[in-house]
């Protein structure tokens, strides 16, 4: 309010003075206008005087119209310019200017020209400093009333501050620094006295609302930290900290377990002094990782307990950050089951169970990484397939088998244990390889062939088993590879074809690999590819060979013989079926035959052309037969057809029959409940025939063409022929003679009983139109008689 009232004393004495001013120059302005006219320096000189009567003014001065002084007045003993720079207030300057310049012109009417004529001028310089000197007095008194009146106003506040706020602040704040902050029970502040109304009391009620919810926070801490104590304490993990100087921080029971101490002994123990002397190697991990970027680390590490039993723990390091510097959190769980079990895994998928040797997925890899290899050595593969084993199993119990199997397992290991790899590929099957065997073609073959020999011999050693020895046999093939150029499915495969070839010129040999076995090997898969198409087109079929009684030569019968529509073209038998026979794709060939076969016996029955006993015989094969739901299959084709099972005749071989011939005698028992006969084909070729013939519930026997062939001009073949037309008779069986093409086998076969005749002589194949024109033409007429 002080600072107002002189700015607004200090605006209203400029006005007064600036009037005041204004006043005293006019009327002095007329006479120093004359002083100049007249060029009177007494007179200008008592105007002066005048004018210095005002403490103002700190010059005055009158000058002509010449420039010249003629009269001046300063308050310095100072020529002019001086006088007017250095009256300065610097305090003064920061409201308005000290000084103030005014020159006022003298003037007096010119009668000649009628118009005012210039003298002179007067200068006046304005001391402001001087003229509110008043008006600075008075502000000072206000300044200084006003700041008493405050120091006066602030000492009594500081006083009421004191006693009403400060003083009663200080008591609160001992009474909150006697709260003891370690203790869990609730705690309370006690109001001040004569404040229980007031501030302070809300204050007070707020602090111990607030101590209240801090006890309960502390309860509930206290019990979640028990329970994550005891959480942790029972816990099967390690779980521990280290700080920046690897010393324990926290670690749980499992952990002081684990190292042999007790909690409170590995607390703020060194890492290095409890873990180095157990598990080094752990202690490594940890460093590193203290010494790498890594936030993280999970990996599956080997570790040891202080008793030194070894086990794989899966461990994960973290870092996180305290007020010391960096530390770590280290968890392990023991994984030692699942390792176990990995590497139970492991070696089942590259080891065979029964041997331990290495099984196929092992071959792969060593071969793959040979075939990645461009060393330009040669390597040797030789696959043993051992010989009838599989009736050795059907014989002699599948232990025995597997009893042999290991025992030469052992031998190949042993006698072989100079070579890379001996593996068990299958069943009854074995690999021998060596890898780097030279970088000559022809060294590599002449091993080649020397290790083949080998493995022979060493296969027909005999192997005792209890008080029995046994004797084995092996077909071999084996390839000369150059690493680096040949797969590990071109490798085994070009062995395989090698030890078919073995196979297929007498068994218990050694064939080398060629490279025409290889075209052979092409063919045979383009035939495959082929035979897949065509079952994709549908160019499987059955041609009709009939059965005509020896007695009257009327058909009883046809059988079904499978043939092969290719372009237009028919594919010689020769050319696909022994192959087919062996491929797995016989199963969907012979359904699809067997499906076609009855779907035309409900066409001959719904078109009236199907004889009382005709029957159609179709082969069945031993991949077939062996199929766990071949009855299901054959169930199911004769409902879809509606056709009766005493229509079907099944055809097996003897090799068939004899495959598992528990399971080929408990097919055969439920087929026949079907209705379906069953014959048995190609008798006389097989090695155990007679043995078994009794086993078998067969309705037929077919003897085999080759026997056929010379009976009339080979005594040996003609007494072999009666005989087994005897022994069928003796059996109840019916005969049928296979592969008859002359008049005079036929009339062999009728003087020696009733029989079955198939051949030539009667008919070939024939398509399903030719034979329905040739023998069913007439059971249709004659049905046709009967029907009227």
């Amino acid at each position: 309010m002080a600072f107002l009232q002189t700015v607004f004393d200090f605006r209203e004495r400029q006005s007064e003075i600036k009037e005041t001013i204004d006043s005293i120059v006019t009327s002095a302005r007329g006479s120093a206008a004359n002083a100049v006219y007249l060029l009177d320096k007494e007179l200008a000189q008592q105007v002066i005087v005048g004018l210095s009567y005002f403490d103002f003014f700190s010059y005055v001065a009158i000058i002509d119209d010449q420039g010249n002084v003629m009269a001046f007045y300063s308050r310095q003993e100072m020529d002019e310019n001086v006088a007017i720079n250095t009256s300065y207030n610097p305090i003064l300057s920061l409201i308005t200017d000290n000084f103030e310049r005014t020159s006022v012109l003298l003037t007096g009417e010119d009668l000649a020209e009628g118009r005012p004529h210039i003298y002179g001028e007067m200068v006046i310089m304005i001391d402001h400093h001087v003229a509110l000197s008043g008006v600075y007095d008075r502000a000072i008194r206000a300044f200084a009333i006003a700041l008493a009146g405050y120091m006066f106003l602030t000492l009594a506040l500081s006083i009421i501050y004191h006693f009403s706020l400060a003083a009663p602040l200080m008591r609160l704040s001992k009474r909150f620094g006697r709260v003891n902050t370690q203790s869990i029970a609730t705690q309370k502040i006690s109001h001040l006295q004569g404040h229980e109304h007031d501030e302070f009391s809300l204050i007070v009620n707020s602090a111990n609302d607030m101590l209240s919810r801090i006890s309960s926070g502390q309860v509930l801490l206290t019990e979640r930290s028990q329970r994550f104590r005891l959480i942790l304490d029972t816990a099967p993990a390690l779980i521990y900290s280290l700080d920046n100087n690897l010393d324990f921080v926290f670690a749980n029971k499992s952990t002081a377990s684990f190292y042999g101490y007790s909690i409170y002994e590995l607390k703020g123990r060194c890492a290095e002094d409890v873990i180095t002397p157990i598990d080094g190697d752990l202690m490594k991990v940890i460093k590193q990782f203290i010494a790498s970027t890594k936030r993280q680390i999970s990996k599956t590490v080997p570790m040891r307990n202080a008793s030194g039993v070894e086990c794989f723990m899966e461990m994960n390091l973290v870092k996180f950050k305290t007020p010391e510097g960096h530390s770590i959190l280290a968890t392990a769980s023991d994984v030692t089951k699942r390792v176990k079990a990995e590497e139970k895994i492991e070696s089942l998928a590259y080891f065979d169970p029964l041997t331990s040797l290495p099984n196929r997925n092992k071959v792969y890899e060593v071969l793959n990484r040979s075939s990645e290899s461009e060393s330009g050595m040669y390597g040797i593969a030789a696959i043993a397939d051992l010989d009838q084993f599989k009736r050795i199993n059907d014989t002699l119990s599948h232990s025995v088998g597997d009893q042999l199997i290991v025992k030469l397992a052992r031998r190949l290991q042993k006698e072989f244990a100079f070579s890379d790899l001996i593996a068990r590929l299958g069943a009854d099957e074995f690999l021998c390889i060596e890898e780097n065997v030279s970088d000559n073609l022809k060294t590599a073959t002449n091993g080649a062939e020397v290790l083949g020999e080998r493995l022979r011999t060493c296969i027909n050693k005999e192997i005792e088993i209890g008080l029995h020895s046994y004797a084995l046999s092996a077909s071999i093939g084996v390839i000369v590879f150059k690493k680096g150029q040949s797969s590990a499915d071109e490798i085994l495969q070009y062995a395989d074809t090698a030890m078919y070839e073995s196979k297929r010129t007498g068994r218990n040999k050694v064939t080398l690999f060629k490279n025409e076995m290889a075209t052979q090997a092409a063919e045979l898969l383009k035939l495959e590819r082929d035979i897949m198409k065509a079952m994709f087109r549908d160019e499987f079929y059955f041609v009709l060979q009939p059965l005509v009684d020896s007695e009257n030569h009327a058909v009883k019968g046809a059988e079904a013989l499978m043939r092969w529509r290719k372009d237009g073209k028919t594919v010689s038998p020769a050319e696909f079926i022994p192959f087919l026979e062996e491929s797995a794709l016989i199963v969907d060939v012979g359904e699809r035959i067997l499906n076609s076969v009855c779907q035309y016996i409900s066409e001959l029955k719904d078109r009236d052309m199907l004889p009382k006993d005709f029957k159609v015989a179709v082969n069945i094969s031993a991949k077939q037969l062996a199929r766990h739901d071949f009855i299901e299959t054959v169930s199911r084709i004769l409902q879809k057809h509606k056709v009766s099972g005493n229509k079907l005749e099944f055809e097996i071989t003897e090799s068939v029959a004899l495959n598992n011939m528990a399971d080929t005698i408990k097919k055969i028992v439920s087929l026949k409940k079907m209705g379906i006969s069953f014959s048995l084909d190609d008798f006389g070729t097989g090695y155990s025939s007679l043995s078994h013939l009794k086993d078998l519930p067969v309705d037929k026997l077919k003897i085999d063409r080759s026997f056929i062939n010379d009976i009339t001009v080979d005594k040996q073949d003609e007494n072999l022929v009666r005989s087994i037309i005897q022994l069928s008779r003796n059996l109840g069986l019916t005969t049928v003679a296979e592969g008859v093409e002359t008049q005079a086998q036929v009339e062999w076969l009728m003087l020696n009983g009733e029989l079955l005749l198939q051949g030539y002589f009667f008919s070939r194949p024939l398509e399903i139109a030719d034979f329905e024109e040739q023998y069913l033409n007439t059971v249709k007429s004659k049905n046709a008689n009967l029907g009227k």
